[in-house]
C-alpha cells in the first residue's frame, strides 16, 4: 500500500483546504478574525504545506543510483 505523500501531490491541496476549513468552523463559533487575517494565515498555510509535505517525502525516499 503506497503512501498518500508519495504519490499524491494532491495532499499539499489537502492540508491548505482543511486549514481553510478550520478557520471558517472557528470564526462561525466566534472566533474574531477579519478577512485579512483569514487570508493571510491562509497565505502562512499555503508556504508552509509544500514544505512539510516535501520534508516528509524526503524523508521516505530511498536514493537509487543512476546508470
Amino acid at each position: 500500500m503506497t503512501k498518500p505523500y508519495k504519490s499524491e501531490p494532491a495532499v499539499v491541496n489537502g492540508i491548505v483546504a482543511a486549514a481553510a476549513a478550520v478557520i471558517a468552523l472557528l470564526v462561525a463559533f466566534g472566533l474574531d478574525l477579519d478577512d485579512t487575517q483569514q487570508a493571510a494565515i491562509l497565505g502562512v498555510v499555503a508556504v508552509l504545506a509544500p514544505i512539510v509535505a516535501a520534508i516528509v517525502t524526503r524523508s521516505k525516499v530511498t536514493p537509487v543510483n543512476r546508470p
